[in-house]
């Protein structure tokens, strides 16, 4: 199969040399095309032509919508979160809903997004990992667990509004007096220079622009994964399964599919959050396994060969 993936053209190379979400996925796709033995591009939107490719993978609206210009039939993936943030009558929705409408099939990376579109076109596809680049080592039990977050912060243009719930995670690590590691994009300074408080506690590290090449050992430095964001377009997301595949336990906020496993599901609470932890350390050898078994299940081969499927079934349905 021919298969061409457009480039979300965020000014961000792919592969990605830190932070990048699409553009990981959109490269994790394309090395395992190769390796299943497909052709695979990764092209401008302008660099596209009609019947060129079997098939057209698109990750942004406003691109999916100038592939419909062009009469270029196209498959599109939705990573927005805004749609929900912003609600139905936004600009963000309206035109995500426009690139779903005329496309041949729509992906979406959380199940709740099938509900809250409720187009006969939407499908859930789960995010992957690659366990090549994350893998877990086998730790004892801490007597003093580190704690990681891992997260591009703000939400809707507002840098200081805490979607990914870094008050909450040190909240947790100070009420146990816990080293606690926050990294992510640089632009989380943006987040930090409105939260100042946050740095007068000593066991704060922040971490900023880690390259990918170096995102195992920040993983495997740490011991339990806290997530306790409020809106994710991804159930689970890119950071929850490669700390999962890298062997950490995770207290997360969502009600994530049952295909996640090792993981103590609390809401935006500390005192659930301390609960988690307590259990997670209370039943340590059986979070491990679990959450290592999250990553096997969720690899990127796997759910590229899957992904094919859904192109053969879709190509298929298109010439009949």
């Amino acid at each position: 199969m021919k298969i061409c993936q457009v480039h979300p053209g965020c000014g961000i190379p792919i592969p990605p040399p830190d932070w990048g979400a699409i553009e990981k996925i959109v490269w994790e796709f394309h090395c395992n095309f190769e390796k299943l033995g497909h052709e695979s591009h990764i092209k401008f939107v302008n660099e596209t032509e009609k019947n060129q490719y079997d098939i057209i993978h698109c990750h942004v609206a406003n691109l999916a919508l100038e592939l419909s210009k062009r009469d270029i039939p196209y498959i599109y993936q939705l990573h927005d979160h805004h749609v929900v943030h912003h609600g139905k009558e936004s600009n963000s929705y309206l035109q995500n809903l426009e690139a779903i409408d005329k496309s041949i099939l729509t992906l979406v990376p959380a199940r709740f997004l099938v509900d809250y579109f409720n187009h006969p076109k939407v499908e859930y596809f789960s995010h992957g990992v690659n366990t090549q680049q994350f893998y877990p080592i086998i730790k004892p039990k801490p007597s003093n667990p580190k704690l990681l977050m891992i997260a591009a912060n703000g939400l809707g243009g507002d840098s200081g509004f805490d979607r990914k719930g870094f008050t909450f995670g040190l909240a947790l690590a100070m009420k146990r007096n816990l080293e606690i590691t926050i990294a992510g994009p640089s632009f989380n300074k943006a987040f930090f220079n409105q939260h100042l408080w946050m740095l007068n506690y000593s066991k704060l590290n922040l971490v900023f622009d880690t390259p990918n090449s170096k995102l195992l050992e920040l993983y495997h430095s740490h011991d339990i994964f806290i997530h306790p964001t409020m809106l994710e377009a991804g159930h689970p997301n890119l950071t929850m399964v490669e700390a999962a595949a890298s062997g950490l336990p995770l207290i997360a906020n969502w009600e994530y599919e049952t295909l996640f496993h090792g993981a103590w599901r609390a809401p935006r609470d500390v005192f659930e959050m301390e609960k988690g932890l307590d259990d997670i350390l209370e039943n340590w050898e059986s979070y491990i396994k679990n959450t290592i078994r999250t990553g096997v299940e969720l690899n990127w081969e796997d759910r590229t060969k899957e992904l094919i499927k859904i192109y053969e079934r879709s190509f298929n349905n298109r010439i009949q």
